[in-house]
């Protein structure tokens, strides 16, 4: 099979394509991410000129374009895509001309380790540099890989998709039918992979004998649409939105919850209406002696719409003690963007930080939570179909990599709440029921992990990794063209 498929190369083309949209985002299969690059690696391996390269690039972006198209549903339109795949198709598709070149001079394991240094590098520049926040990351195809996943409160998500990277290039090689000079680095690579999933576990199960005591929280959904409809709501249904909150934050009351986190754009306050609104909040707070998270948009303007993304944090003694605007907008939504440093609510029963759904995509913000001494975090949210459950579960790596645990209240999704080895304690469907009421018990305390405390330094550290690797292999090219005889 291997000889007939390289006597066409674009074979290896195609099936690197299908691999990818079959293991990208929703309805993917994460063992595929771990191959979908071996046969994209074969094809340049086999192949050579411009043409080549540009065709590569081209099935590329229309492979991305495909795999995005996945979460594209109402109310997005499906062109959205593009605004994905092109960035996408660059910053990870240049990886791969990176590692055609260091090969080529500087040997096979070289140029397997530029491959995974750059494909995380280029990963790392979507959320810090770009605002497509985690989106397009290998270790999001291994959302039920729990233990696995544990590697990330060293490095970050970021360990997880160099390992999958290094899989993928070795699989390559063995394609290549160099079985024998791979069989070092094979074994190694799988001992890595062996020994990281196994210490995932050991990890998992030292926390299971901790003895940290919980508190009783709940998310709290809503029947509003605003945001996801053309019109803005009236009067009388902004009323009923209200009175809906506040029956089931009273359940969630009365069943012992000391925070209730409502959802994002739980509802809708026009500027001259929000000093009432707060003094509602703050009646609803302390009669219910509960912290409250409640989450809402404001419109500052119709002709074009703009508007705040917020949350008022309301104690249980009636204080507001502070308001947060989303800080990383989605790209496209028209609110304004949040400033400033990371709240922190100090408390006796588990210091609480927040943010608001695509925040969490940036891990850089929940960093920030993280290095505040947040033990958990109140994190209202807004999915659509497209993006439920896998947007709610790439949260849990946000837990395991800060030590935090994280309560997701989602509308039009999954509500969970997320323990600090992103173990779910209790979930909850928007779709499922009108009650839209999850109790979950958390732990009071969050743990530290070492990345909390270095932040990114594994992306830095391949970063710095593949620089070398280009500049030593441009020095090799240099040298071999000096050596080369003139006739």
């Amino acid at each position: 099979m291997k000889n007939h498929m390289d006597d066409k190369p674009w074979t290896w083309l195609l099936l690197g394509a299908v691999l990818l949209v079959a293991s990208q985002v929703r309805l993917g299969l994460g063992i595929l991410a771990w191959m979908a690059p071996a046969p994209f690696l074969h094809y340049l391996r086999l192949t050579h000129g411009w043409r080549s390269r540009a065709t590569f690039a081209g099935v590329s972006f229309v492979a991305w374009f495909a795999g995005m198209l996945k979460i594209m549903t109402a109310p997005l339109p499906a062109i959205a895509a593009l605004g994905w795949a092109g960035p996408f198709s660059v910053l990870l598709v240049l990886p791969y001309f990176g590692w055609s070149w260091v090969r080529q001079r500087l040997g096979e394991n070289a140029g397997m380790l530029a491959f995974a240094g750059m494909m995380v590098l280029g990963e790392w520049t979507l959320h810090a540099v770009l605002p497509f926040g985690v989106w397009g990351s290998a270790a999001n195809t291994q959302l039920e890989q729990l233990a696995l996943l544990q590697l990330s409160s060293i490095t970050g998500l970021h360990g997880v998709s160099f390992l999958m990277y290094v899989v993928a290039g070795v699989l390559e090689r063995l394609l290549s039918g160099e079985r024998s000079t791979v069989r070092v680095g094979a074994w190694a690579t799988a001992a890595a992979v062996v020994g990281t999933i196994g210490l995932g576990q050991a990890r998992l199960g030292l926390a299971s004998l901790e003895a940290n005591p919980t508190r009783l929280v709940a998310a709290v959904g809503t029947d509003s649409v605003v945001g996801s409809e053309p019109e803005l709501p009236t009067a009388q249904r902004l009323e009923d939105d209200e009175r809906g909150l506040v029956r089931r934050t009273q359940t969630a009351a009365h069943a012992g919850a000391e925070l209730v986190v409502w959802n994002e754009a739980a509802t809708m306050v026009w500027p001259d209406d929000e000093p009432a609104w707060h003094e509602r909040l703050r009646v609803l707070a302390s009669r219910l002696d509960i912290d409250l998270v409640a989450a809402y948009v404001v419109p500052l303007g119709t002709d074009p719409l703009v508007y705040e993304n917020k949350y008022v944090f309301v104690r249980a003694d009636g204080t507001i003690d502070h308001t947060y605007l989303k800080h990383v907008p989605v790209p496209g939504e028209p609110a304004v963007r949040g400033e400033g440093p990371m709240p922190l609510v100090e408390d006796e029963r588990g210091d609480v930080a927040g943010a608001i759904c695509y925040d969490y995509d940036f891990p850089r913000v929940a960093l920030a939570n993280a290095r505040n001494g947040a033990d958990l975090v109140a994190l209202p949210s807004s999915d659509w179909r497209g993006i439920d459950p896998i947007h709610t579960q790439m949260a849990a790596i946000r837990a395991i990599e800060g030590g935090t645990s994280v309560l997701r209240s989602t509308r039009f999704g999954l509500s969970a709440g997320i323990d600090p080895w992103g173990r779910v304690r209790g979930w909850d469907s928007a779709w499922d029921s009108d009650e839209r009421v999850l109790l979950v018990r958390l732990p009071r305390h969050g743990t530290e992990t070492i990345y909390a405390r270095l932040g990114d330094w594994f992306p830095l550290t391949c970063g710095l990794m593949s620089v070398w690797l280009l500049f030593a292999s441009a020095r090799r090219g240099r040298a071999a063209r000096r050596e080369r005889p003139t006739n």
